[in-house]
């Protein structure tokens, strides 16, 4: 039998001797280093952005949004860094109690593994990488393999602020290795916790893999919206056009299933496709372009052929244009049944289907008829119905007028059900790398 890997040995036996060295710094040393890390991406942006344009194809105007909201996950790790790590428990309220101290205090659980996708290449790294550095664990990164250039600058970055800030810049390693190594990686007992954001395919093998290891899930998605009469069908369509597709529909929390009442179907339809079709598509590089190509030709053959067999099967297209390469123009479909792939799948493309519906609870019950339990909306002016909608719907995220899209980086972000297990924003991640002790203190003696 051969050996263990000499990298895969070299990064562990790293990895852990950062952490044992970073496991005790001060809150100051943490939010200092996040400080400097988010002056050094700051400095990087125009280059961070045009990374990710060349090299996922998101339009620039969307890349460089990216990694502003990076900026602020940055700063929103920092400041919850600050506050986080002990909470006082008043034991003196319990008989017996006089002169006892108690707090439930937060200790790093060790080395973390983040493995990372291609779609938001910076922001959800830092998801990952700033709350656990802030936790005070050091990090095996795996980051997407599509994305090279643009995960190598960002490391840069932070070695560049472990520096400044006095720090091991190995808290931060990066592992590009195929997905055996990274499997050996997350079976490794010097690994405390994984934290894994991709498909429901791998992530649910790490799942059954990784029985008793702390694991952050965040997997597909399969959004729906559900429209209520006396909405008015233009202005919900233009909020809803860019959320299905901007970005090549590249996200798991994207406009997928649209749900409207058969009394506005026809006008919401109407409205919906002249909303896409005002979307630029095309070049990239283009600052007005909205919907580039998909990551790779694969992803748009994929898409393009369960367009055609739907099509077979009876749909009905309102919107489609011709692949060329990588690029898919959007599409919008309606007359699928809720068992069509394009419909009970993560699509992950410019690919929308409008199902009309008796009623606003005929529209929540086919919206909560998926596996998935990441994101759904609700547009309606009915209190009653949108705390309906709350019970009915089983995500993560229930939105009330607001595309499934929308998301404060700061707030906690997961999924029930085959969309994962844990909770992502940094308030959160720094509970999901960090394990709590109650230390109560007696009286003096």
């Amino acid at each position: 039998m051969s050996g263990p890997d000499p990298f895969l040995e070299d990064t562990l036996t790293t990895a852990l001797r950062a952490f044992e060295g970073w496991r005790r710094s001060s809150r100051a040393a943490r939010s200092g280093l996040l400080r400097f890390w988010e002056e050094g991406v700051a400095e990087r942006l125009p280059e961070l952005a045009r990374l990710v344009t060349e090299e996922t194809g998101k339009p620039i105007t969307q890349a460089k949004g990216e990694v502003q909201r990076g900026l602020l996950t940055l700063r929103a790790t920092e400041e919850a860094v600050g506050v986080f790590g002990e909470e006082a428990i008043p034991y003196d309220l319990m008989a017996g109690g006089e002169g006892c101290r108690a707090v439930l205090a937060r200790f790093p659980l060790g080395p973390v593994l983040a493995i990372t996708p291609f779609n938001f290449p910076v922001n959800l790294a830092l998801h990952k990488l700033a709350p656990a550095v802030g936790a005070g664990c050091s990090v095996v990164w795996k980051p997407c393999p599509q994305a090279p250039r643009t995960s190598a600058l960002l490391l840069e970055t932070f070695q560049e602020a472990a520096r400044k800030a006095g720090a091991e810049p190995a808290l931060i390693q990066k592992a590009e290795v195929p997905p055996d190594q990274a499997e050996a990686l997350a079976l490794d007992g010097r690994i405390a916790v994984v934290s894994f954001t991709g498909s429901e395919r791998v992530g649910l093998h790490l799942r059954g893999l990784l029985r008793g290891k702390p694991l952050v899930l965040e997997l597909g998605g399969n959004a729906a919206v559900v429209l209520d009469s006396g909405v008015d069908p233009a202005t919900a369509a233009k909020a809803l056009a860019p959320a299905a597709v901007a970005s090549a529909g590249q996200s798991c929390c994207k406009a997928q299933r649209i749900y409207v009442p058969a009394g506005d179907f026809e006008a919401f339809a109407a409205a919906f496709v002249a909303a896409v079709r005002a979307l630029a598509v095309g070049d990239p590089m283009e600052p007005r372009t909205v919907v580039g190509p998909l990551v790779d030709e694969a992803a748009a053959m994929r898409l393009d052929a369960g367009l055609d067999r739907a099509v077979a099967a009876g749909a009905t297209v309102l919107l489609r244009g011709a692949r060329q390469g990588r690029l898919l123009p959007p599409a919008v479909l309606t007359g699928l049944p809720d068992e069509d792939p394009l419909c009970c799948e993560e699509l992950f493309g410019p690919v929308t289907v409008l199902s009309p519906v008796r009623d606003f609870e005929e529209g929540l019950h086919r919206a909560a008829a998926t596996r998935f339990g990441l994101r759904a909306s609700v547009y309606t002016r009915d209190l009653g119905r949108w705390a309906r909608a709350r019970e009915v719907l089983r995500a993560g995220c229930v939105l009330l007028n607001l595309p499934p899209t929308y998301r404060l980086d700061a707030a906690p972000f997961g999924g029930l059900g085959a969309s994962g297990q844990g909770l992502e924003g940094p308030r959160f991640a720094l509970e999901a790398f960090t394990e709590a002790r109650l230390l109560v203190e007696g009286p003096v003696l």
